[in-house]
């Protein structure tokens, strides 16, 4: 079978690729396991590991539900949608990140935030950020030196890639019965990997 073959599969079976009517597509809370099957149908990497997560959840609210998988050569994404905030993680307080952007990639409106590198201690951190009427869906990625404008930079995982994850509207707070189904054939560690919150 084609790549192109899987991938027009994929999309059956997650209810439609590139949906840009912004209209949520089902009643169904999201679960980890959901949304990292949405992120496998936009980047086009072979994660050797998913879990949930509860990084990023803390910072913004009870309700937010995260995924993480982490790929080769130390790049992990942590995905995460959730009511709307005004904290820093979604630049409504931009003192929490060197810069924060608002850019069209690909056609798709997103806020792209970033921390850079300090050396001997941080390698620094991108988040692609959509932020709709009552919920904020975010990614951040995490490996990639940050040493300028991250849309200068290699990340591991393409921008554009990125933007298009964040602005599906199947990554919402409730989402399609297939979306969550499609989820629940994801291999999910549970509990996920402890990192430290960013701070306020």
């Amino acid at each position: 079978m084609t790549r192109g073959a899987v991938v027009a599969m994929v999309c059956v079976l997650l209810a439609g690729c590139g949906a840009d009517d912004g209209q949520v597509p089902g009643d169904e809370p999201i679960t980890p396991a959901a949304i990292a099957a949405i992120v496998q149908e936009h980047v086009d990497l072979e994660p050797r590991r998913i879990a949930e997560s509860m990084v990023l959840a803390p910072e913004l609210g009870e309700r937010s539900t995260a995924a993480w998988l982490e790929y080769g050569d130390d790049v992990s994404l942590t995905v995460v949608v959730a009511p709307t905030s005004n904290g820093p993680l979604v630049c409504a307080e931009p003192s929490f990140f060197d810069e924060c952007v608002d850019d069209s990639i690909d056609g798709h409106e997103v806020t792209i935030a970033w921390q850079q590198l300090e050396p001997e201690e941080d390698p620094g951190v991108v988040y692609v950020i959509d932020r709709r009427e009552g919920e904020d869906a975010l990614v951040k990625v995490s490996g990639a030196s940050i040493t300028d404008d991250p849309r200068d930079l290699d990340l591991g995982v393409p921008l554009a890639d990125l933007a298009a994850l964040v602005v599906d509207p199947r990554l919402s707070l409730t989402t399609s019965q297939t979306v969550v189904e499609q989820g629940a054939s994801v291999d999910i560690e549970q509990g996920g990997p402890y990192e430290t919150p960013a701070p306020r």
